[in-house]
């Protein structure tokens, strides 16, 4: 089985669009269930986790959250 490489999160304004993204490298070592991105305008922002091993295979990606931002 495969090790877990880095932890991808996809974000944006639009559902369909995800534009920008976070990586998060080591995995195994940075194991952590939460993560902030900050510097998010108000609105409605989008996001999904994927997960890439050791070997370059990406899972499906997560169902779309989204999470309002207020001023």
């Amino acid at each position: 089985m495969a090790e877990l490489d880095k932890y991808i999160i996809r974000y944006g304004q639009d559902a369909d669009n995800l534009d920008r993204e976070v990586v998060i490298a080591d995995a195994q070592v940075e194991a952590r269930m939460t993560y902030k991105v900050s510097g998010l305008d108000a609105g409605i922002w989008y996001f999904t986790i994927l997960v890439q091993d050791n070997k370059g295979l990406l899972s499906a990606p997560s169902a779309v959250v989204d999470k309002e931002i207020k001023s």
